[in-house]
């Protein structure tokens, strides 16, 4: 599909009129979303998929594939710089409210829950051959590796590659999964935290993945949950749009479709709050709270989100997939 044109410091970007995950052509929902988290450039439009059974969000226009690197080069998987005074006072301020509520965590389930997701479910498997897409940090493969699963990794930016090659001396192949061309059913478990809202065609990266896993071996997946609270609440602020970077954003219903076209079997999906305060966090911040008490109110959120979610299934802030083929 042919680019616009942009100036050299722009994103170029292309059409994306369709529902990867019905077909139908999208409806607009927000209009000039702009990235205040990381300063990627351009002013984005995010449509929804009219079809209420499937409700699947994404970018169009949406960047060119070839330029959305530019988009990461301030990115949190990169070094940062010192923090201020602020920053670390805040920073302290979240640490006591973590342990707090980490406590609270062991009477309501929640404890549970964010234990499994340490593990991307995969905790009740025999150790195996696992291969993370999106290693991101690196701290997944290293404590997956510690449990003794061989592990390996991908990611498609060199300097975060690297940076976990010489943090935990782990693998990190560079670039596209397809590309990459590793042998068919080489894999016990593939995991991606966070990783398939950033990519161009998530039904070929779920293609991918299935045909990298054993038979009868599974996929854990967690990606951000386009029908939950906290994007009801904060709409156009909410944390989770990340434009540029997110190009899809889905429910529950639209991502066990996708699972389906790639040839993968949803075993459970899910919606989970263990991770959502930082979420809540953010996204006040982006509707203009900087106070100290949004700190406080986005670990108070986190639980009422969960204590929601009981009669609400698709209240949580991410989705979890767990499939096999």
């Amino acid at each position: 599909m042919a680019a616009n044109a942009h100036p050299q410091d722009t994103l170029r970007s292309e059409r994306s009129p369709r529902c990867i995950a019905c077909g139908r052509e999208g409806v607009e929902l927000y209009d000039a979303l702009v990235d205040d988290l990381y300063g990627a450039p351009g002013a984005w439009r995010m449509v929804r998929c009219p079809d209420a059974t499937c409700g699947m969000l994404w970018l169009d226009p949406r960047p060119l594939q070839s330029d959305l690197i530019m988009a990461y080069a301030r990115y949190h998987t990169h070094e940062r710089g010192a923090r201020s005074a602020r920053e670390l006072g805040l920073s302290a301020l979240n640490a006591t409210c973590k342990r707090v509520s980490h406590a609270v965590d062991l009477a309501t389930g929640l404890a549970r829950q964010r234990r499994a997701l340490r593990m991307m479910f995969l905790g009740d498997m025999t150790p195996g051959r696992l291969l993370e897409v999106g290693s991101g940090s690196g701290r997944f493969l290293h404590r997956m590796h510690v449990a003794g699963w061989e592990v390996q990794g991908t990611d498609f930016d060199p300097a975060v590659a690297e940076r976990v090659r010489r943090r935990y001396g782990l693998r990190v192949d560079i670039g596209d999964l397809a590309a990459l061309r590793y042998p068919a059913e080489a894999f016990d478990a593939v995991a991606l935290s966070q990783v398939l809202e950033h990519v161009h065609d998530p039904i070929a990266l779920l293609r991918e993945c299935a045909r990298l896993l054993r038979t009868g071996g599974r996929l854990g997946l967690s990606t951000p949950n386009a029908a939950g609270l906290a994007h009801r609440r904060y709409g156009r602020n909410w944390r989770g749009l990340e434009p540029p970077r997110h190009l899809h954003l889905f429910t529950p219903a639209a991502l066990e479709r996708c699972a389906s076209l790639a040839g993968l079997r949803a075993v459970n999906v899910r919606t989970l709050s263990a991770e959502s305060a930082g979420v809540y966090r953010a996204s006040d911040e982006l509707r203009g709270s900087r106070g100290p008490s949004r700190v406080i109110v986005s670990w108070v959120r986190r639980h009422l989100e969960y204590r929601a979610a009981r009669d609400d299934p698709a209240a949580g802030q991410d989705i979890f997939l767990t499939a096999t083929k």
